[in-house]
C-alpha cells in the first residue's frame, strides 16, 4: 500500500521515522508546505511535495496519514475526501467539535474510512489493564480516577488547549477502559484541571491534570486507580496492581500483550473492510468531552454530555397505525390480527419482540406454554377470560399480566366488544 504523510512538523517527523521503519509494508509519499526538506526526503528516495493536492493526483495514494497542525487538519481532511480517499488523522479532528462533528458526518456519509491516530490504547499495560477489567478482575466496576501531572519545559499551549492536545487521550483511556459513556460531567481549574464525571451504569470517574507540576512525574497515560465491587486495579511508574481478598498480584513485564500501531491498525482495517479501532465517529466522543469541559468551565456547572453519544433518533412507532394482519393464533379460535411493532433485531436487550393484537369477539389466542422466556400482556380495550396455568381469570383494560418461565396460557374473547392488547416478550438473560 502507498500513503501520503501530509506534515514534517514535530509530530510529522517522528510519524516519518516511524513508517520508513515498516519497510516493505508501505510505500511512502510525504507533502509539507516547508520544502526546506525535500532534497533530504528525495535522497532517501521518497517523493516530496510542497502541495498535497499535487501529491495525491501524481502519485495516487492508498490512503492520507494527516499530522498537519490541529488548524490544517479540517483542510486537509477534505482534500483527502474530495478524492475518496481513507484518512488516518493526528487528534484531535479538528479545531473545534462543531468542525470535528462535519468532518465526521461527510466521512459516514460518503463512507469514506476515516480513523484518529489515538496511541495511548495501543501501549501494552494499557492493554492488559483493559483485559483484566473485561475479564472481571474486580468485579462490577465502581470507580475509575485518573492523575497525569508533568512539567513542560517548553509550554506552546494557548489556554485551554490541554484539552484537544493531551486530556483528550485521557478521556479516551476513560471511554476504553470502562466501556461506557460519560452522561453528565463537572470542571474546574486553578492551578489544575480537576473533572468528576457520571458515567453509564452508575460508575463514578475523575481526573485531575496539571503540565506544570515540580516533583514526581506521572507516565504520559497518567496514573489510574479502578474500583470494582471485588477489589482494585492501579497502575503506577508502568507497574498495574490488582488487590482482592484473594491478595495482591503485580505485572510489570508486559511482552506478552501483543500490540498494533494505530497504522498498522488502519491498514489492517482497510484490508479487511472494517473499521479501525479508533474510527473518528467513535473518537469523536471524546473530542466531545473535551468541548463540554470547557462548557462546564464556562458556565461553571455540571453540564449533561449525552447529546455527544451518537445514538440515533427515537425509533417510535404508532400501533393505532400498524397494518394489522390476520392470522391464527397458536391454534386458537377464529383470526385475531396483529402487528409486530418491534422484534429481537430492535433491541439490544433480551426483548424478543413487542405486538399490538386485536381479537374480535368470538376469537382467542390458544392455550400454549414457553420455555425460559416471560410474556406480558397488557390489555388496552375490551375484556375476556385469560387462562393460565389452567385457572381462568377475567381481565379487561389497564390489566397487565405477566406469564412466567415455563407457565402456560391463553386469552379468549368472551365478549361484544374487540379485545385490544400490547404484547411483549423477555427472554433469559
Amino acid at each position: 500500500m502507498k500513503a501520503l504523510l501530509v506534515g514534517l512538523g514535530e509530530a510529522g517527523s517522528g510519524w516519518y521515522r516511524r513508517l520508513r521503519s515498516l519497510n516493505g509494508d508501505l510505500e511512502l509519499a510525504v507533502s509539507d508546505t516547508d520544502g526546506s526538506r525535500g532534497e533530504q526526503l528525495q535522497a532517501e528516495g521518497v517523493p516530496f511535495y510542497t502541495d498535497a493536492r499535487e501529491a495525491i493526483e501524481r502519485e495516487a495514494p492508498d490512503f492520507v496519514i494527516n499530522v498537519t497542525p490541529r488548524h490544517a487538519h479540517t483542510s486537509i481532511n477534505h482534500l483527502a475526501f474530495d478524492y475518496k480517499l481513507p484518512v488516518l488523522c493526528e487528534k484531535p479532528i479538528a479545531e473545534n467539535y462543531e468542525k470535528a462533528q462535519a468532518i465526521v458526518k461527510r466521512a459516514e456519509d460518503e463512507r469514506i474510512p476515516f480513523m484518529i491516530a489515538e496511541n495511548y490504547r495501543t501501549f501494552a499495560p494499557l492493554r492488559k489493564l483493559k483485559r483484566l477489567i473485561d475479564e472481571g478482575a474486580v468485579g462490577t466496576l465502581q470507580s475509575l480516577e485518573c492523575e497525569f501531572f508533568r512539567k513542560r519545559q517548553r509550554v506552546t499551549l494557548e489556554p485551554n488547549d490541554e484539552l484537544e492536545e493531551v486530556i483528550i487521550h485521557h478521556f479516551d483511556l476513560l471511554r476504553h477502559l470502562s466501556g461506557r459513556e460519560v452522561g453528565k460531567l463537572y470542571a474546574v481549574k486553578r492551578h489544575v484541571f480537576h473533572i468528576v464525571m457520571d458515567l453509564q451504569a452508575g460508575i463514578q470517574a475523575s481526573f485531575r491534570c496539571s503540565l506544570h507540576s515540580v516533583g514526581r512525574e506521572t507516565q504520559w497515560p497518567g496514573d489510574w486507580r479502578i474500583e470494582g465491587d471485588q477489589g482494585s486495579l492501579t497502575f503506577k511508574d508502568g507497574e498495574i496492581e490488582l488487590t482482592t481478598p484473594a491478595g495482591v498480584q503485580r505485572w510489570s513485564d508486559f511482552s506478552d500483550v501483543a500490540v498494533r500501531t494505530p497504522v498498522q491498525e488502519f491498514m489492517k482495517a482497510l484490508e479487511e473492510k472494517r473499521r479501525g479501532e479508533t474510527d473518528a465517529k467513535e473518537y469523536l466522543k471524546n473530542q466531545a468531552l473535551a468541548h463540554y469541559t470547557r462548557l462546564s468551565l464556562k458556565q461553571g456547572q455540571q453540564v449533561d454530555t449525552s447529546a455527544s453519544w451518537g445514538y440515533g433518533p427515537a425509533d417510535i412507532r404508532n400501533f393505532l397505525r400498524a397494518e394489522l394482519k390476520p392470522s391464527v393464533s397458536h391454534g386458537g379460535q377464529g383470526l385475531v390480527k396483529s402487528a409486530r411493532l418491534f422484534s429481537n433485531a430492535d433491541f439490544e436487550s433480551p426483548l424478543k419482540f413487542l405486538y399490538y393484537s386485536v381479537l374480535p369477539p368470538g376469537t382467542s389466542i390458544g392455550y400454549h406454554g414457553h420455555r425460559e422466556d416471560e410474556e406480558v400482556y397488557i390489555i388496552l380495550e375490551g375484556t375476556g377470560l385469560m387462562t393460565m396455568n389452567g385457572t381462568e381469570t377475567r381481565v379487561g383494560p389497564g390489566d397487565v399480566i405477566v406469564n412466567k418461565p415455563w407457565w402456560k396460557h391463553g386469552l379468549a374473547n368472551d365478549g361484544s366488544e374487540p379485545i385490544k392488547a400490547l404484547v411483549f416478550e423477555v427472554d433469559k438473560a
